[in-house]
């Protein structure tokens, strides 16, 4: 008997579309697995305010550190 490669099913589109969807989902998860650390949710807001009150440096400046 000789073995024939089996056809596929998905196309090369379907493939891409899988990828794409994956990714996505792996990036859905992570937010969600942030979103319930609260240690870092708190330290996103801390940023966030020091961003706002100026508290940040150039990145060239944390470099020459």
């Amino acid at each position: 008997m000789i073995n024939m490669p089996r056809p596929s099913i998905l196309t090369d589109g379907d493939r891409a579309l899988l990828l794409k969807v994956s990714k996505m989902l792996e990036e859905i998860i992570e937010t969600l697995e942030i979103r319930e650390d609260e240690e870092m949710m708190k330290a996103i807001k801390e940023a966030e305010e020091d961003i706002k009150a100026g508290r940040v440096r150039s990145y060239d400046d944390l470099m020459r550190e």
